[in-house]
């Protein structure tokens, strides 16, 4: 009888691996400017004053849209992965890393941007998003789970 390489939980029905629940928590945590954005835009009388409060200049909203667009494409790859599967053709999860990556270091540019411009004074908002950001690296970079799901993916 083979040994399972993880606890039995991580797998789904059909026996492949199913993504970590700390990956979703933190795509979900390092993208929250989207859900910033679609909960102001959702409220339609005051969308520009709560867009104001979070995000006092225009740009530093649309940098920061733009540099957690790869986080957003990771999840809804997550989301539709038994429906990726079906077409053999497309390698989706193998650009998942990447796009992770890309997320990350686009984000911490922006971060790294912001800092610059407060003259690199603390902000427990952005102390939390370096902390997030760069936890998630370690973990992208460290994770057995992840790197046996890939593997599974790829059969």
């Amino acid at each position: 009888m083979p040994v399972l390489p993880l606890p039995i939980h991580c797998y789904d029905e059909a026996g492949i691996i199913k993504p970590p629940r700390w990956l979703y928590w933190f795509l979900l945590l390092n993208s929250a400017d989207w859900v910033i954005f679609l909960f102001a835009v959702a409220s339609r009388r005051h969308t520009s004053q709560l867009l104001e409060m979070f995000y006092p200049e225009k740009a530093l909203l649309w940098s920061k849209l733009i540099a957690t667009v790869p986080f957003i494409i990771v999840a809804l790859l997550l989301g539709n992965r038994e429906r990726l599967w079906k077409n053999t053709s497309l390698r989706w999860w193998y650009y998942m890393p990447a796009s992770m990556w890309t997320g990350i270091i686009a984000s911490l540019l922006v971060v790294g941007g912001q800092l610059e411009a407060l003259n690199w004074q603390f902000q427990p908002l952005l102390a939390g998003q370096l902390i997030s950001l760069s936890l998630l690296g370690v973990l992208i970079t460290r994770s057995r789970h992840l790197r046996l799901m890939l593997a599974d993916w790829q059969k």
